[in-house]
């Protein structure tokens, strides 16, 4: 589904647009840190809707914002327009200058150099966002942060301009505040934030600016991003190990339409579960068909998918190789071959991560029970009242906190996702359930979304599982205490025969809380519970390291066929399900649809 840490702050220094300054003679250190890109263009002389001009805004709230930037955070500040006026003035389109370099405890020369600051001369944005990834130097987290009240009047364009810095350096982002723009500056803007990887704020009045800048503050060294070692499909030996994470990317100019892994098992007969999960710029799409396979033979398959025109961009699935027979490759293959299929590549590069889980066959197999449906028509038995106290949550999927089960109060800006992590044993499931404020009016055209995320990142919510409240995972927030809910089916061993998602992993999942309005919109508080239901029980014994009996095992229950309900599997079930199992997954899929109504999902085969 989308989602910036603490130098979005600065951007209230957005508004300061300014007067002719001489830049700073240091230059930044190559270790990575926020460079706040200002406008100090002429039109930040305007006037705002609330009476002072665009400048004054944007120096009270910077003034507000910068005290509680923490002083380790590594920021700078660069501005554009400051120095020539005209746009056929020579210099013009390249008037940048770095006022303060990236560094740490230089919070009072960042407010004095925006005090400084005065109303001048022209646009030249994609220049200043090409000078600040200088800045950043070429190693370290690189965030850019730009302010700015109008559209660019010069080349090179900065749409074009974000999405080459983003496909140069994975790790970085381009986050935007547009202050009181027009229609055709905020399309600019926005495609700016979407080719960058970052987010886009809309906002006309002080207050707005102020509270979006706390918030963006907070997230500006937190970005959503995936961590891991880095290894390329698209080159021949990319290999994969269990318990480490690797990050790669797909599409942007010139790639792969095909990438490639050799999955390594490390324990005979084991089994192996490989996770994607990553996220797409707004407006893009992605659907990227993985295939799990040894000697030949597919030992799972799924198509994962993430398209709309929002940010619910967060895209994940799993495959894994788990058989019963210690003669099938897929038990006995010392290695196996991952494939990622590019079907639909996204316009930028859009990095993920890949987590590999092994555990050896276990020796109670034959007395696991099987597989569940989850509950339908559950309810929550925790009151959402946020009682549990306030958090904000993590911006991807590795910096999630782990929280224990109960009712927090949080806000979210559009466009967003905010994570949280929660410990779930064999047996149990996962409640969540988001709910606006009763006591205040949601923004227009408000949509949540609420899923859970596996061990290995892929998505295990039964999405047709509605409560007794007739709550589901994504729908419009149309009025003051709506609501979303999921839940998922009990957490158990999967020996293969299912081929179905759900949850087949215990220990810590993540809840992604997803959240979009119309933009413009300031900071709309939300109230997440979380519950986990159920005592342990079904409990693979793991303890040993030997494969699975000659023959296989027989299991105490076989999955009940209305799983194929909650999600579908495709690989088998158009081989081998009769006319009665394809109709149910159509309606499924109908079901599904609905939901969506549009917005961008979580897609899973």
């Amino acid at each position: 589904m989308r989602r910036i840490v603490g130098a979005l702050a600065l951007v209230v220094a957005l508004a300061l647009g300014a007067g002719p300054l001489a830049p700073a003679a240091a230059t930044a250190a190559a270790e990575g840190g926020l460079a706040i890109v200002f406008d100090s263009s002429g039109s930040m002389a305007e006037e705002t809707p609330d009476g002072s001009t665009r400048i004054e805004a944007a120096r009270t709230a910077f003034g507000t914002v910068i005290r509680e930037l923490p002083t380790e955070d590594r920021v700078g500040l660069r501005v554009f327009g400051a120095t020539v006026e005209g746009q056929d003035a020579p210099g013009a389109c390249t008037d940048s200058q770095l006022l303060v370099p990236i560094g740490t405890g230089n919070r009072d020369a960042l407010a004095a150099a925006v005090a400084a600051l005065r109303p001048y001369g022209e646009t030249p944005i994609g220049h200043a966002l090409q000078e600040a990834a200088g800045d950043l130097g070429a190693s370290g987290q690189r965030a850019i942060l730009l302010v700015t009240d109008g559209i660019s009047n010069c080349e090179p364009d900065p749409c074009v301009v974000a999405q080459a810095l983003a496909e140069d350096d994975l790790g970085l982002r381009i986050d935007v505040v547009g202050f009181d723009v027009d229609a055709a500056a905020r399309q600019q803007l926005q495609c700016v934030a979407d080719r960058g990887r970052g987010d886009y704020v809309d906002v006309s009045e002080v207050s707005g600016l102020q509270l979006a800048l706390e918030r963006l503050s907070t997230r500006a060294f937190r970005p959503f991003s995936v961590m891991g070692e880095r290894v390329d499909g698209a080159a021949a030996g990319a290999r994969l190990s269990p318990g480490v994470q690797y990050t790669d990317a797909l599409g942007g100019q010139g790639g792969a339409a095909l990438l490639r892994y050799a999955v390594e098992r490390t324990m005979p007969g084991s089994v192996l579960h490989v996770g994607i999960a990553g996220r797409l710029p707004e407006q893009d799409s992605a659907s990227v068909r993985a295939v799990l396979s040894a000697a030949g033979t597919v030992c799972d398959e799924t198509t994962v998918t993430a398209t709309g025109g929002d940010r619910f961009s967060v895209f994940s699935g799993r495959v894994s190789a788990a058989a019963p027979d210690p003669a099938s490759p897929c038990s006995s293959a010392d290695a196996l071959e991952l494939a990622l299929e590019v079907l639909t590549a996204p316009q930028a590069a859009a990095p993920f991560e890949l987590r590999i889980v092994e555990h050896p066959w276990p020796a109670n197999a034959a007395q696991l029970p099987g597989a569940e449906d989850a509950a339908r028509g559950w309810s929550m038995a925790t009151a959402a009242d946020g009682s549990s106290g306030a958090l904000f949550g993590g911006s991807s999927l590795n910096d999630a906190p782990l929280v224990e089960p109960g009712s927090y109060s949080t806000s979210m800006l559009s466009s967003e996702f905010q994570f949280f992590r929660v410990a779930a044993d064999w047996g149990q499931s996962i409640r969540v359930h988001a709910q606006l404020d009763p006591a205040i009016a949601p923004p227009p055209n408000a949509w949540g979304i609420v899923q859970v995320l596996d061990p290995v990142g892929a998505d295990v919510s039964a999405i047709l599982a509605e409560s007794d409240a007739g709550l589901v995972w994504s729908q419009q927030l149309r009025e003051p205490g709506a609501a979303i809910a999921v839940t998922t089916p009990p957490i158990r061993f999967d020996d293969g025969t299912g081929r179905v998602t759900r949850p087949v992993l215990d220990g810590e999942h993540v809840v992604a809380v997803g959240f979009t309005a119309d933009v413009g919109e300031v900071p709309t508080p939300l109230i997440v519970t979380v519950e986990v239901v159920g005592e342990p029980s079904g409990v693979p014994d793991l303890s040993s390291t030997a494969p699975p009996p000659a023959g296989g095992q027989e299991r105490a229950e076989q999955p009940d066929a209305a799983a194929a309900v909650a999600s579908v599997p495709w690989g088998i079930v158009w081989a081998v399900a009769g006319i009665g199992a394809a109709l149910i997954a159509v309606i499924a899929l109908l079901a599904w649809l609905y939901q969506r109504r549009g917005r961008r999902a979580f897609d899973r085969a």
